[in-house]
């Protein structure tokens, strides 16, 4: 939520065990009040917010079946936190999301049509790169920085990954446009073959200009 750190989602019996068993939860700090006013206003944006709605815990208790309860209720949004209207309202939320997965997916799918391997879910906004070798993890990053335009990366190696699968991270975010993306792939598509790093199995591999002009239809692809 552009706060701290990450979530973890699930059912209400696993966040109950993780909250009495986990040691994140029994030996850290609580959230700070600045954090939890971040996450409180990142939610009301995403969701939108109105006035109280019906309770949805009946539903949830008799039923399997997660039922989205729809906007916040107002009761939700401390009342010295103003939220402009567009947020309140919930279209920028929504126009956010749009934006937010449309860019993880062509990263992603960008990457493997030419020939990187890549790890996790194409709408996930954190897109793991394969770079195997250790040795060319210090050398991928100082050659993004090197660039015309520098670009900043993650990279991810033992003891956190197998000493076989480190990776760089790519970030992604709402406020990135397609040309961000697009200068992304001409990047990483120029180091990959310097550092030798396309060993993805596919059938067909596209080129750059291919991949750049056919965004919208690896966006729309299964």
């Amino acid at each position: 939520f552009g706060a701290a750190g990450g979530y973890i989602a699930g059912s209400r019996a696993l966040i109950s065990l993780l909250r009495t068993r986990g040691h994140a939860s029994c030996y850290s700090e609580s959230i700070s009040p600045a954090v939890l006013a971040q996450i409180i206003s990142s939610m009301g944006s995403i969701m939108g917010v109105s006035p109280a709605l019906s309770d949805a815990s009946a539903e949830l208790a008799s039923g399997e079946t997660y039922v989205y309860p729809g906007p916040a209720p107002a009761s939700s949004i401390p009342a010295w936190m103003d939220l402009p209207p567009q947020l309140k309202d919930g279209s920028e939320g929504k126009t956010r999301l749009r934006r937010l997965a449309f860019n993880s997916r062509y990263l992603s799918r960008g990457l493997q049509k030419l020939g990187f391997i890549v790890y996790g879910h194409a709408d996930s906004p954190i897109v793991p790169l394969l770079l195997f070798n250790p040795g060319k993890m210090t050398l991928f990053s100082r050659l993004m920085l090197a660039r015309k335009l520098p670009i900043v990366v993650v990279v991810v190696t033992y003891p956190a990954t197998t000493l076989i699968s480190g990776r760089v991270r790519f970030c992604m975010s709402a406020s990135h446009t397609k040309e961000d993306v697009d200068l992304m792939l001409t990047a990483c598509n120029e180091i990959g073959d310097l550092l030798d790093l396309k060993h993805g199995h596919i059938k067909e591999r596209w080129s750059l200009e291919e991949v750049i002009e056919k965004a919208a239809e690896l966006v729309e692809m299964e």
